[in-house]
């Protein structure tokens, strides 16, 4: 259990690539603006407090308490005292007035974690205060009244205790004024090879994932979700002997026949969409370079471009152009632009190492802390457009090396940006027809 009396954990440093989680997040931001209760689902460690955090973030209670308890925590004959407060004297110990989370929580946001271990005789009290009437301390007289706003989160079932009586289907209906779903981590592989590399980074910013490991890791299933894959990815960086430099799937040991309770496959996805994904993943760390890309896949350039072929044809979702969402999402132009880079103490002198739709890297003579705020400004190559891209320092390294993530892009910017890219992935091959012709027969 923890309470934080300020938001001070950064949003802006986590991993969202995903149109599920897109998705999630945008509602997160809409519900944040109305004084709902909001009800959180979805299983362990798939980034509940994350979305109730944005959800504070976000709403005119921003700048007051954000205070954080999980109920599940809290011994069962203490939850009352904790979330009330209790009065000097009202038993054996209580040498002092404590305020209770309701009172650390008012005019701000109080998130409650896994409200469904919530114990029933606690549950009338929780419910009455919602519903916005003043309680009493534990061995009070006087009555407190406090105005919070309650975030919820669970990873039950909650229809399911109340159809069997451990959870009141008053309470039930307070909390879920607005319910979000948080996908799990299996089901969500852009985030989850972008969380994977942003963890492996925290440790080693150069290292990355060879091909087999990021295929093991979107083969297996992942339980635990984020909390599972940051210890997996901690262990394999301890023990393995080439960490600084890449992981491997040994490295990994994950164990990719783990039965399914649920009759789920470990992806939502088929095999043909899983190989995809690797392969554009495989043509990320390449920086576009098909040859690069196809000799660490260890498939042949010949191979690389049929498949390549056969993903465009299939294209259901275009974006400019001809070109994929998917395609032009993974592509990143390898660059040497100088650049001004501006923050909160000025403008400094940059050099742009890379770029994609959904951030960069730059290198820099000074270290930035992470979660800065910056706008890169430049001239895209070839069109007369200056832009300028906000975002935040995602990581650094100590040779000044740091990666961007952006922020939402206007759609004129975004639009030149894949202008440029689709003029760039042309050139390295994407859309030879007469190549992939003639390698088709």
């Amino acid at each position: 259990m923890s309470t934080v009396v300020h938001n001070s954990w950064d949003l802006a440093t986590q991993v969202i690539r995903s149109d599920s989680l897109k998705r999630v997040m945008k509602l997160a931001q809409l519900v944040a603006c109305h004084p709902a209760a909001v009800l959180i689902v979805g299983e362990t460690g798939t980034g509940k407090e994350m979305i109730a955090r944005t959800i504070h973030s976000h709403s005119l209670r921003c700048n007051n308490a954000w205070v954080d308890v999980n109920c599940a925590a809290i011994p069962e004959h203490l939850v009352e005292s904790e979330l009330f407060g209790y009065e000097k004297g009202a038993f054996s110990g209580a040498d002092t007035l404590k305020t209770g989370y309701f009172e650390m929580a008012n005019n701000g946001t109080l998130f409650l974690d896994e409200i469904g271990d919530l114990d029933p005789k606690v549950q009338v009290k929780l419910l009455r205060v919602l519903d916005g009437v003043p309680y009493y301390r534990l061995g009070g007289s006087k009555k407190v009244s406090v105005d919070v706003r309650v975030v919820a989160a669970t990873n039950q079932n909650l229809e399911e205790l109340v159809r069997s009586g451990r959870f009141r289907n008053d309470l039930y209906h307070r909390l879920a004024e607005f319910t979000l779903e948080v996908p799990p981590l299996r089901e969500r592989p852009e985030d989850l090879l972008g969380i994977a590399e942003q963890i492996l980074h925290q440790h080693y910013p150069n290292s990355r994932f060879t091909s087999d490991a990021a295929k093991a890791m979107l083969s297996y299933n992942w339980p635990g979700n984020v909390r599972e894959l940051r210890n997996c990815i901690f262990r394999a960086v301890m023990v393995a002997k080439s960490a600084h430099f890449e992981l491997t799937a040994e490295d990994l040991k994950l164990q990719l026949t783990v039965p399914q309770g649920n009759g789920k496959t470990p992806l939502s996805r088929d095999m043909d969409q899983m190989e995809r994904q690797i392969i554009f993943e495989a043509l990320e760390r390449s920086d576009g370079n098909q040859g690069k890309a196809a000799q660490a896949l260890g498939i042949s350039r010949r191979t690389l471009l049929r498949k390549l072929k056969s993903y465009r044809e299939n294209e259901t979702e275009s974006t400019v152009g001809s070109l994929g969402a998917e395609q032009q999402h993974y592509y990143r132009k390898e660059t040497k632009t100088p650049i001004r880079m501006r923050y909160a103490d000025g403008d400094l002198d940059a050099t742009l190492l890379n770029i994609s739709v959904g951030g960069a890297a730059v290198s820099i003579q000074r270290l930035l802390s992470l979660g800065t705020q910056v706008d890169l400004c430049f001239k895209v190559p070839s069109t007369n457009m200056e832009v300028e891209l906000p975002g935040r320092i995602a990581w650094a390294n100590k040779e000044g090396h740091h990666g961007i993530q952006f922020d939402e892009l206007p759609t004129d910017i975004k639009t030149t940006l894949q202008r440029w890219f689709q003029a760039e992935m042309k050139k390295d091959g994407w859309r030879d027809q007469s190549t992939d012709e003639n390698l088709s027969d």
